[in-house]
């Protein structure tokens, strides 16, 4: 009796072995994330050669529509739902260098294989860049005597994974250093420090905070990183790098940190602020943003060209500094980590390229600023014309007298008769000389008036 106990617990065990062994062999595998599993693999492993900047066979992984179309073989290297009839598969795991991937590199670890041979199993699903992805609220960890607010919760909680602690509070004197240096980069004025020092009560630190976040020194401080962004520079880069007048915008920087400007607006009046309705100085000065471009007025130099290269330098600007992409890559290639094609930067550039750059000794157009006797002359001749010829000719003449737009540049001026270009900037034209400008439209425009210099007394 007891030995056939012991055969029917021996049965019962060797079914559940047998049933646990097929539960392991035939239950799915765990669901392979792209962006943190295969994506890294990829990147690391493969898109040197089959990416944005080189296919090589014809295979690249840079986009899931690329990574499954037909190679240089006429046959797809990855087969969804099929990994051991991958020839991707099948290449990483051959013995032979001269067949195996990644070709003349340490090959993959027997773990990669595996994670990229189950993606494939599993359908070998693309993932959405978790940079564009939409933001998901997350739901606080639980409260901490020790946090102040939900952000002190998720640090706690990295603590927690990592076995560790909050070290000592700092002192006050430890405190007000370095908030000072980090607001406004030098220690704060005595009375904010002595005011801080001497407070015993909880709100001490938050009245801190909020007196050296209203200095001027604050908007200093923090201005300089978006003016790195911005390339600002007080001269235009390439040969003799001339001077470049622009630090009113540089000021207006300044003001709009210390002045908490809405972000949106912020961007609005760098990007278009002489697009905008009424456009006052200050959204003209913010535009600089974009004229902050290296310009080149070395004789011989081609217009369109550094043109074109001024655009470029927009955009990559936009979307470095605004979006936080590195973009410049994508103007020879699709970028081999975001999902960005080589095409988008061309139509990205259609937004930008319809500028005017001319050699001008001057960098054209600028906006005159008018001192306290000629600004009143000029509101004078402003509210004239909008009395005799109405607000849209007042507007058109304002703006004329301020940017001395539009204009037409010496330096395209052709058919020189006792004349010639100087420094490639302007005409120079002696007694009865002449010269051309071609092909200019006028708009049915009435008038045409020069601008010039003259070295002899009643020259003309």
């Amino acid at each position: 009796m007891k030995g056939l106990l012991y055969k029917k617990w021996y049965l019962v065990l060797a079914i559940l072995v047998v049933l646990g062994a097929a539960f392991c062999l035939f239950s799915p595998a765990p669901k392979v994330d792209f962006n943190t599993e295969v994506k890294p693999i990829l990147n690391k492993k493969c898109i040197s050669c089959h990416g944005g900047v080189k296919a090589k066979g014809g295979f690249s992984v840079l986009f899931r529509e690329e990574a499954l179309a037909p190679t240089k073989s006429g046959k797809p290297a990855i087969i969804p739902g099929d990994g051991s009839g991958s020839e991707m598969i099948r290449r990483i795991k051959a013995t032979d260098p001269e067949d195996r991937m990644p070709y003349k590199h340490p090959p993959l670890s027997d773990e990669e294989i595996k994670t990229l041979e189950t993606w494939i199993d599993q359908g070998a699903e693309w993932g959405i860049h978790w940079a564009y992805q939409p933001l998901k609220e997350i739901p606080l960890p639980e409260e901490n005597a020790w946090a102040k607010n939900e952000i002190d919760r998720f640090i706690i909680k990295g603590w927690e994974k990592l076995d560790l602690s909050a070290s000592p509070e700092a002192t006050k004197e430890q405190l007000l250093r370095r908030v000072s240096l980090d607001i406004i980069g030098m220690p704060a004025p005595d009375s904010i420090a002595n005011s801080f020092l001497k407070a015993s009560d909880d709100r001490a630190y938050e009245r801190l905070v909020d007196q050296l976040l209203a200095l001027p020194q604050y908007g200093e401080k923090w201005t300089t990183m978006w003016l790195d962004l911005a390339r600002y520079a007080d001269t235009r880069g390439y040969e003799a790098d001339r001077g470049r007048t622009i630090w009113k915008y540089r000021d207006w920087v300044i003001k709009a940190f210390n002045a908490d400007k809405p972000y949106n607006q912020f961007l609005i009046e760098q990007m278009a602020g002489d697009l905008m309705p009424n456009a006052t100085d200050d959204q003209y000065i913010a535009t600089a943003f974009h004229r902050n471009a290296m310009t080149n007025d070395e004789g011989g130099t081609d217009n369109e060209e550094f043109r074109t290269a001024a655009v470029m330098d927009r955009i990559n600007t936009t979307w470095t500094g605004i979006l936080g992409t590195s973009f410049s890559c994508v103007q020879c290639h699709s970028h081999p980590y975001d999902p960005i094609r080589h095409d988008e930067y061309y139509k990205f550039m259609a937004f930008l390229n319809n500028s005017r750059d001319e050699d001008t000794e001057a960098e054209y157009p600028l906006l005159r600023q008018y001192a306290s006797e000629d600004s009143l002359k000029l509101e004078q001749v402003r509210s004239w014309i909008q009395q005799t010829s109405g607000e849209s000719k007042a507007k058109e003449w304002y703006l004329f007298l301020k940017t001395w737009q539009p204009t037409i540049n010496s330096l395209l001026c052709d058919k020189f008769e006792n004349a010639a270009l100087v420094s490639s900037w302007y005409a120079g034209i002696r007694k009865d000389g002449s010269c051309r400008l071609k092909d200019i439209q006028f708009n049915q425009q009435p008038q045409l008036q020069y601008r010039y210099i003259t070295w002899k007394n009643g020259g003309v």
